[in-house]
Order: C-alpha cells, then sequence, then structure tokens
C-alpha cells in the first residue's frame, strides 16, 4: 500500500515540476556581427560595409536562451534575391556559431543577412554594403512576444530563480498532502488489524 502512494505521490508532482518550467517564458537573444572571419569561435574584420574584392563575408552569430536542440538560419540577400540559406546547429543555451558567402567583386551593392528561427521568424536582418556607398542600419523583429529578446543571459537567472522557488514550494504543499493521505492510510490499515 505504501508503494501505491508514493506512485500517487510521484504522479501528482511530476506535472507540477512541468507546469512550473512552462510557466518561464523562452527568451532568445542573437548577437550578430558581419566580419572577414572567425578565430578561435569569435569574429575578426567586423565591418558593416567591405570592399569589393573581400571575398568572403561571414555573419558570426551567438545564440542565447534555447534549451533544446535547435537550428537557425543564415540567409543572404544580393538586391533582394536570395543568394544562399544556411541551416545552422544550435546545440546548447549559449551558442557561438556562423556562416559565410563568398562574393565574388561583380556583386558589388547591397546586401542583407537574415537571422530565422525554426519556426520561420526573423530575428535579425543584418544590412551590409559590398563596394563604395552607405549601409542602412541595423532592423532587429521579434520573433514572437514569448521570444521577446533581451540583453543578457544573466537577466532570466531572477526568473528562473523565482519559477523554481515557487515549483519547490506547490510540490512541497503536495508532498504534505500525499504523506497526510500515506498517514491515514496507514492508520486505517493499522485500526483494521
Amino acid at each position: 500500500m505504501l508503494k501505491k502512494s508514493l506512485w500517487v505521490a510521484f504522479i501528482l508532482i511530476c506535472p507540477l515540476l512541468t507546469l512550473a518550467q512552462d510557466d518561464a517564458a523562452v527568451t532568445i537573444t542573437v548577437e550578430t556581427e558581419l566580419c572577414t572571419g572567425v578565430e578561435e569561435r569569435m569574429p575578426v574584420g567586423m565591418a558593416d560595409q567591405f570592399p569589393s574584392d573581400v571575398g568572403q563575408v561571414c555573419l558570426w552569430s551567438k545564440v542565447l536562451g534555447y534549451t533544446d536542440e535547435t537550428i537557425i538560419k543564415h540567409v543572404w540577400y544580393f538586391r533582394g534575391d536570395e543568394m544562399a540559406t544556411i541551416e545552422l546547429p544550435v546545440r546548447g543555451s549559449v551558442w557561438r556559431t556562423y556562416s559565410y558567402k563568398t562574393i565574388p567583386p561583380e556583386w558589388s551593392g547591397d546586401w542583407v543577412v537574415k537571422v530565422i528561427d525554426v519556426d520561420g521568424n526573423v530575428l535579425k536582418a543584418i544590412p551590409f554594403k559590398v563596394g563604395n556607398g552607405s549601409v542602412k542600419t541595423v532592423v532587429t523583429e521579434k520573433a514572437s512576444v514569448e521570444k521577446e529578446t533581451t540583453p543578457a543571459a544573466e537577466d532570466l537567472a531572477p526568473a528562473i530563480e523565482k519559477a523554481g522557488a515557487e515549483a519547490k514550494t506547490e510540490v512541497k504543499t503536495e508532498v504534505k498532502k500525499v504523506e497526510a493521505e500515506v498517514e491515514k492510510i496507514k492508520d486505517s490499515t493499522t485500526t483494521g488489524q
């Protein structure tokens, strides 16, 4: 009978832990740098305008906030035409990755590279120029209300800690209720003997 009561307690507690995790909103942050290369997982040669003989341009991305493995895409556009789509795995809550696009001199002009999540939401759109001319400012778009960007992952710590504390309190309350039920069952089985 005690084993059955423990299973009942387990069944009651598990959904509460899941609810506590689901209540914490997923916040995704993407930091990006346009550059000429990546060394030791960090961008080098950062700029928003490159000479026509640059050869290749990299987009380095630091992705913060995913709790499960996922992918992001870097989609490269030249004068509004899609030139390349690169899928990149994200395997941790803080993940650095990059892609590059080979750019011959005749492709001088306005470029945009977009960072897109697995659901097709544009997390960031970064314009740049190859050759002479001016560059537009960086455009940031929110993926959705649940995926609002924040300045740093450290900002999530208080919310996570609060959700965890609330979940622990709920679990303790449920455990006390189950323990009381177990005691009632023990008393009834002891009294009947």
